[in-house]
């Protein structure tokens, strides 16, 4: 499983500013020389600005800091659904595209007003605010005001309203400026870290602190109450003087109006492979429950299933507990490594202790063959196996309303057949946009689920931007990897 929680809202807070940048398309992180040291051109001389609330004349540092909240809803309702039946295999990675990543001349480059020069060599941190407040967006678009003669008089888009680098409400203020205090590591915690050699590289935090954070929100949402994350270079960075230049780095928000909104990635092992229909000896292979209610709703029991392994005499082989992979989906990973019959030779697997909202329900009895060809072992070589695929589940050019999900089916024909149709190990799909000339990939190649009777993975749109999407398929065989491109082409949709 692969999900993206977005930003729920973002603010770039300026040191010492009353400036609201939060509806920047951009966050221009920055530390150095003081760049805002200016002042609205609405009649008065610049040198008026000089003492004013915010305005900091006399002092030749400054930096920025880059604050959000995430929108987790999702994911806490899988969880509190039963779909992550356990959030300490989940892994999180918090995610921005830097906007000189597209064009190497940015690097180093004087881009920003006052001759800002594009940074280098430098460090930044995920941060959590421990005395931390709620706060409120606000409206404000600003990062730099020009002074002087070209100075817009009449700047609608300007504010100075919650939230800033003092106020985090328009009746409340941060307990500490800026959100911490970086002279004093009891007030901030690191979640993870990033160097970035050339300056162009894009964020990608990830960390155990990390994923400890985002799990206890998950397990615990009010954990999270008056809780500010955020991005800022090391206090290191900041705390430099008597530097004659500012040196920032730019990065897109949730209201760039592009594809490259910042986001936190989830990535969690849920794919399905179900050795029913192959089960060997001497290797391990997974056996698998799914649970339904009428509707087709993937429904959990209230405990863990209990599994006893029969041979064909009715013998008991082996009781084993099995594990939940997601909702309605139950397995165990068994190895028989001898048999006292010649292979093949049916089995039962008998499911029990299965109980929904406190109703037991009747034990489950299921077959499965045991077969003995998992290995090939001689003096010929082995060759590619090569089919035809078909995604189905999903048109050619549809459009998809946001939120939607969709199982997709991947049949697999064998060439020269009629029809015939086989399960195959080691496929793989990837989705990604295009923009220009480039693929952004969106999921990267990624297992699809092979049950008991097809190959398929399920489709997810309540995540996904509105945007045209095409899917690739990867097949691999004796070292053969065979990429079919573009096999759908689909569009996501906003609601109205």
């Amino acid at each position: 499983m692969i999900h993206r929680s977005y930003f729920a809202k973002n603010n770039t807070l300026i040191a010492n500013n009353t400036v609201n940048t939060a509806k920047n398309p951009v966050t221009q992180l920055f530390y150095g020389k003081n760049v805002t040291k200016k002042c609205r051109f609405t009649g008065l001389s610049a040198h008026t600005c000089d003492g004013l609330t915010g305005f900091t004349m006399n002092n030749d540092t400054g930096f920025s800091r880059f604050i959000f909240e995430l929108g987790l809803d999702d994911l806490i309702e899988k969880y509190t659904s039963c779909c992550i039946p356990n959030v300490n295999v989940l892994s999180h990675t918090l995610k921005m595209t830097n906007t000189s990543n597209f064009d190497d001349t940015l690097m180093n480059d004087k881009i920003l007003v006052d001759d800002t020069r594009r940074a280098t060599s430098f460090t930044l941190m995920l941060f959590k605010a421990v005395s931390g407040t709620s706060w409120d967006e606000g409206v404000g678009y600003d990062y730099l005001v020009p002074d002087g003669i070209f100075a817009p008089e009449f700047d609608l888009t300007y504010s100075q309203r919650p939230s800033n680098w003092f106020s985090a409400t328009t009746l409340a203020s941060w307990p500490i400026p800026g959100t911490y205090l970086n002279t004093n590591t009891a007030s901030f915690q690191v979640l993870a870290t990033q160097n970035f050699d050339n300056g162009n590289e894009n964020i990608s935090f990830n960390s155990l602190w990390l994923d400890a954070e985002i799990n206890g929100i998950i397990t615990t949402p009010a954990s999270s109450a008056d809780t500010t994350y955020g991005i800022a270079f090391i206090p290191a960075f900041e705390n430099l003087s008597g530097l004659t230049e500012a040196y920032s780095v730019g990065f897109f928000t949730r209201y760039t109006q592009t594809f490259f909104e910042p986001f936190l990635e989830t990535t969690y092992n849920d794919v399905i492979d179900d050795d029913r229909s192959n089960f060997n000896l001497g290797t391990p292979n997974n056996l698998f429950l799914y649970a339904y209610d009428h509707n087709g709703t993937p429904i959990c029991f209230d405990s863990l299933p209990t599994v006893t392994i029969e041979d064909c005499n009715g013998n008991t082989v082996g009781t084993y507990t099995a594990s939940q992979l997601t909702c309605g989906v139950y397995y165990i990973n068994l190895t028989i490594s001898s048999l006292p019959q010649t292979a093949p030779v049916y089995y039962s697997d008998i499911w029990s202790n299965l109980s929904i909202s406190g109703v037991p329900q009747p034990n489950i009895t299921n077959e499965f063959i045991i077969y003995d060809n998992a290995f090939s072992i001689g003096s010929t070589a082995g060759e590619p196996k090569v089919y035809g695929y078909s995604v189905s589940g999903i048109k050619e050019d549809e459009k998809l309303t946001n939120g939607e999900t969709r199982k997709i089916f991947i049949s697999t024909r064998v060439p020269y057949t009629v029809e015939q149709q086989v399960l195959v190990d080691n496929l793989q799909y990837r989705l990604y946009v295009t923009q220009g000339t480039t693929q952004v990939e969106v999921i990267p190649w990624t297992s699809v689920n092979r049950s008991f009777t097809h190959n398929y993975f399920l489709l997810d749109t309540g995540w996904m931007i509105p945007n045209e999407y095409y899917l690739d398929i990867k097949a691999t065989s004796n070292q053969q990897v065979d990429i079919y491109r573009k096999q759908i082409k689909f569009q996501v949709i906003n609601q109205l």
